[in-house]
């Protein structure tokens, strides 16, 4: 059948080209001119179908004659499908017809035409349509002979430009394999040929595909090498955008000196660029980055260096980059509480906005700025304002048929509405909402949810406790159907369901509900906090803080004060106190230091492999395979990590310091007593403490008092905590509930929270006179965890080479220009240790401490006596880059004898140094030699630092090995109070990894401290003590107190591990 069919086609075919072929000579040579004459009239379709009917008529080529027509014939025929942009048609006739008999002239002409119509065949197959990358690729490979000098260097470029469409092809269909075998070609084509502008393009391309590999170093080389290729092209535009790429990664993977030279980097460009749009583009992109860190001082700075450049700016252009600008700084100033400017930016969002529409009447979209401005007027309390912007808001409900829009628009209403205490009202609301979006999506969806979260709280500010607690059931079920029973909207529905089953008399079931969830954040945190950036863990942190913190008032409240519950919320406790300060440092920089290239490799595929797990989440149904595959490979590639690099662990072992563990540590006397503390609606801030002991099997809770009873006593000065007429009440509130609890001679290790950092609990009198410390053992801890290495001795290592002590004291804090940079340049310090924000200010100037010199001359008398090895820096050399250039190499014993600060943010505005800082790590320092000259504001010579040394800078430090730091300075004990700890100079020597410091509560008297401190290291290196630093500090107390009885000069030394 088949071969019959064939027959009949062929016949067919026959048939067709007789009758072809039926045109005499003269109709042959009429058709011809009438071709050239519709040729020449530009009727090229006519023209074409006549030199085709030709060509057919002529194919046989029995003369000379017929051959020359013929070959006319096509030759014109190929023309015309060029001019028609029929260029595959041409080019294929061409083709056919240099396989006959030409002569030079025109098998010349037909070359010209082979070559013309291929190259324009291979641009129409790297077309989007066509995508026939392969076939272009073999054309150019047929007429490369062919081509003359100009357009071989065209097809040349095209055969890279086809493998980059093909690698982007791929890379859409997400076949990032054949993808980067692409995308390797095209680099390599581009640059044997010099486009170097398409290589680098390509070589872009390239990190992307690798990041989508799961090998973010290997995307990070491609940057480098791009970056190097942009510099050599003055790109700076470009430049930009690769170092910004580099910058993300870096950030991802925690890799902070990569980050920090990036940022150097990319502000010389900023600052000596002439295109403005660069500056724009790279201050918005900083100062998100500040925000997302709540540096908002810092974030405002930065968005307002764009504000010239706005200013310029005509009417109506550039819209968009003016709207950005009103935006950020408007979002910005709600965050700072600066509300009416927020609300001058949220005006100028809507004109700018709105100044794009030609017809407001036929766009939706017309007053949603509205809806920013609503929220600014809720957050300020003015309730006429907001719903006036509410009432412009829903203006667009007409214009509105998706119900999630419609949706979005009730939700700010009920917001609103429940702000000013109409709870009633915006519950009927939200249940509106629910109404809406029922009609198109099912109780799974996403935002039908979340508002199961919303009138669940409405239920509850209603007293309806039975029917808030249903809700928040249905939230916790619906939350772990959609999200998976370990995310953190999960965990946060399982406490929400937990406090609402308290409030309706289901203590055990909420009980069982809030440990549950705290198991399960501890899970999760110690499963994925080694690839947290610095945003994500801060993001997380404040998610989780929370939930950590309302456990200690929901126990009380349940009565639940030593039970399994209470263990739980002891456990989160912990936690809580340690998680900022043990995870600052990122696990890059950790495997950096302790591990191999391939750790990092491994590190860093498996940071890109959870990145792309996030982005599938949010959809885990439809990537539930993939989210499954590759959670294996991340687990495969994690125990490989474990059992190959020791530093991998370090990041999470403060975890497994829980309740047990520490309970384990304690002797038969022992007690640990961890204060907390938690805002109450009725009474304030109040107090409460958990006891540990090695005996009971749970730690008990007791609340304590709120802090308005210390208020009230109206306590003038912290130091007269410790004399009458308050020192009664002190021990009555701060001491009396313990009483019961722990035995003469025990040894107690405490852990201050708020009020408690300012307290000294050793030196509050007892109602005989004597003090706590002299009937109890008392150990300062940071945190519980600490109680795992405390040690009441300092380890001496007389063996090595680098000095086991050094001191800093009589330190010149004026010092003239020269010498400055004398000193600087005897240190080679890394540039990630001095980063220094913002502006140099300054004002008043720190006088010099004479007793400081008489001070650390005679410990390096004593320590030397003893055969230790001491580094002095006295007068102008104890500059700044003397104690950064300690980072990595530090001593034993680090003495500080100079001006300590500390300023709250209010009392910052007074200080010019200090102006536009509110972080409590930067408002908290040293002043080391030379630092009058920034505090005044005079110019330092380059590459010099000022002198000024934050507990932010030290934060930067490896102090490691340092087993006993001591501050000899006023106010070092003092800092910013939170629920995770005191941000200060203690945090900042902590993190820099300070076994143990020697601090003041207080300003200090200068020649009192110099005679405690002098006493302090006799009593350490003596026979008597044997380098124990607390028996040698408890006794420098008491012979300060015995010669100076005012608590003042005595009580304000701490000693804390």
């Amino acid at each position: 059948m088949k071969k019959f069919v064939f027959i009949l086609t062929l016949l067919f075919a026959c048939h067709i080209m007789a009758s072809a072929q039926k045109l005499t000579k003269s109709e042959v040579d009429e058709l011809m001119n009438q071709a050239i004459e519709w040729n020449k009239e530009g009727k090229y379709k006519e023209a074409l179908d006549g030199f085709l009917k030709v060509g057919m008529n002529t194919a046989g080529q029995r003369t000379e004659e017929e051959r020359r027509t013929y070959v006319c014939s096509q030759l014109m025929a190929v023309r015309c499908y060029g001019s028609l942009g029929r260029y595959e048609e041409g080019f294929e006739l061409s083709e056919r017809t240099l396989k006959g008999v030409l002569t030079e002239e025109e098998r010349n002409d037909f070359l010209s035409l082979y070559v013309m119509n291929g190259y324009f065949t291979v641009l129409s197959y790297l077309g989007s349509e066509s995508q026939r990358y392969k076939d272009a690729r073999e054309i150019i490979n047929q007429i490369l002979p062919y081509a003359e000098k100009d357009m071989n260097a065209r097809l040349l470029s095209k055969i890279p430009l086809s493998w980059y469409f093909e690698g982007v092809g791929f890379q859409m269909r997400q076949q990032y394999d054949q993808a980067r075998i692409c995308m390797e070609k095209a680099c390599k084509g581009f640059h044997e040929i010099n486009e170097t502008d398409n290589e680098v393009n390509a070589l872009c391309q390239l990190a992307v595909i690798k990041g989508h590999l799961n090998d973010m170093m290997g995307a990070l080389d491609i940057y480098q090498t791009a970056q190097q290729l942009v510099i050599e092209l003055k790109d700076d535009e470009k430049l930009m955008d690769i170092l910004k790429e580099q910058h993300r990664l870096a950030q991802m993977l925690g890799d902070t000196e990569f980050t920090f030279n990036l940022t150097v980097e990319m502000d010389s460009i900023a600052a000596v660029t002439d295109n403005p749009k660069i500056r724009f583009d790279y201050y918005n992109y900083k100062g998100n980055e500040a925000e997302k860190q709540e540096a908002f001082n810092s974030a405002e700075q930065l968005y307002r260096m764009n504000e010239s450049y706005i200013e310029q700016l005509k009417e109506g252009s550039a819209s968009a980059d003016k709207y950005l600008y009103y935006n950020n700084l408007r979002d910005l100033y709600c965050k700072m509480e600066r509300y009416d400017e927020a609300l001058s930016y949220a005006d100028k969002c809507i004109k700018e906005w709105q100044s794009q529409f030609q017809n407001k009447e036929n766009d939706w979209s017309y007053y949603m700025p509205y809806m920013n401005k609503a929220e600014i007027y809720r957050l300020m309390g003015d309730s006429l304002n907001c719903f006036r912007c509410v009432d412009t808001l829903f203006l667009s409900l007409e214009k509105l048929d998706e119900p999630k829009e419609i949706h979005q628009l009730y939700t700010v209403k009920a917001r609103c509405q429940a702000s000013f205490g109409n709870y009633a009202e915006a519950l009927n609301i939200y249940q509106e909402a629910d109404r809406i979006l029922a009609a198109k999506y099912d109780m799974e969806d996403g935002d039908r949810v979340q508002l199961l979260a919303l009138m669940g709280g409405l239920e509850y500010k209603l007293k309806h406790y039975d029917e808030s607690e249903r809700l928040y059931a249905l939230y916790e079920e619906r939350t772990k159907n959609l999200y998976g029973e370990y995310n953190t909207e999960h965990i946060d529905a399982l406490v929400y369901l937990a406090n609402a089953e308290g409030l309706a008399g289901h203590i055990k079931t909420g009980c069982r509900h809030y440990t549950e969830a705290v198991n399960m954040l501890k899970e999760q945190t110690q499963k994925n906090l080694p690839y947290f950036t610095t945003a994500e863990r801060n993001s997380y942190w404040r998610a989780i803080s929370n939930v950590l913190q309302i456990m200690t008032p929901f126990a009380l409240k349940a009565g639940e004060t030593q039970t399994k519950f209470t263990e739980a919320g002891y456990d989160g406790l912990v936690l809580l106190k340690a998680f900022l300060l043990e995870t600052e440092r990122s696990m890059f920089d950790i495997i950096k230091t302790k591990g191999t290239k391939d750790d990092l490799r491994d590190y860093s595929s498996v940071m890109s492999m959870k990145a792309q797990v996030k982005e599938w989440q949010k959809n885990e149904k439809l990537y539930a395979d993939s989210i499954l595959r590759t959670a294996l490979r991340i687990e495969g590639v994690e125990k490989r990590l474990s059992n190959k690099c020791r530093g991998y662990g370090d990041m999470t072992a403060f975890m497994r310091i829980d309740y047990r563990r520490i309970k384990e540590r304690l002797k038969d006397e022992d007690v640990m007593i961890d204060f907390t503390d938690f805002v109450s609606k009725s009474r304030g801030r109040v107090y409460a403490a958990y006891i540990i002991n090695k005996k009971q099997r749970f730690p008990l809770l007791k609340e304590l008092f709120a802090e308005s009873s210390i208020d009230s006593l109206d306590i003038p000065h912290p130091d007269m905590f410790y004399e009458q007429p308050y020192a009664k009440e002190i021990y009555r509130l701060l001491w009396k509930p313990f009483q019961n609890h722990i035995k003469e001679g025990a040894t107690v290790y405490y852990v201050p929270s708020q009020l408690f950092f300012q307290v000294a609990l050793e030196a509050i009198p007892m109602e005989d006179g004597s003090l706590l410390g002299e009937h109890y053992r008392f150990v300062r801890l940071s945190s519980a965890r600490e109680i795992v290495k405390v040690s009441d001795t300092i380890s001496i290592d007389l063996t090595g080479t680098k000095p086991n002590a050094v001191l800093y004291g009589g330190l010149q804090y004026d010092i003239e220009p020269e010498l400055m940079a004398e000193e600087s340049a005897k240190y080679d310090v890394p540039s990630l240790l001095v980063l220094r924000d913002g502006v140099l200010r300054g004002d008043s100037i720190y006088r010099e401490l004479p007793e400081t010199e008489k001070e650390v001359e005679a410990i390096k008398e004593i320590l030397e006596a003893h055969r230790l090895s001491v580094k002095k820096y006295i007068g102008p050399y104890g500059t700044e880059e003397s104690f950064v250039s300690l980072n990595n190499c530090p001593p034993q014993i680090l003495h500080i004898a100079t001006h300590g600060f500390y300023y709250t943010p209010d009392a910052a505005k007074e200080v010019g140094y200090l102006r536009g800082y509110t972080d409590a790590m930067s408002l908290s320092g040293l002043v080391l030699s030379g630092g009058n000259a920034v505090w005044q504001n005079k110019e330092l010579p380059d590459g010099v630092l000022g002198g000024i040394l934050t507990a932010a800078d030290i934060t930067r430090l490896n102090l490691e090995g340092v087993e006993m730091a001591v501050l000899s300075a006023c106010q070092t004990g003092q800092g910013k109070a939170t629920s995770e700890g005191l941000f200060g100079l203690q945090r900042a020597f902590k993190k820099a990894g300070v076994k143990t410091i020697v601090m003041t509560l207080w300003s200090v008297s200068d020649v009192v401290t110099k005679e405690f401190m002098v006493k302090f290291y006799e009593n350490l290196a003596g026979k008597s003590f044997v380098w124990n630093k607390r028996h040698a500090f408890k006794q420098a107390k008491s012979y300060i107190r015995t010669k100076y009885p005012d608590p003042f000069y005595w009580a304000g030394f701490v000693m804390l591990d």
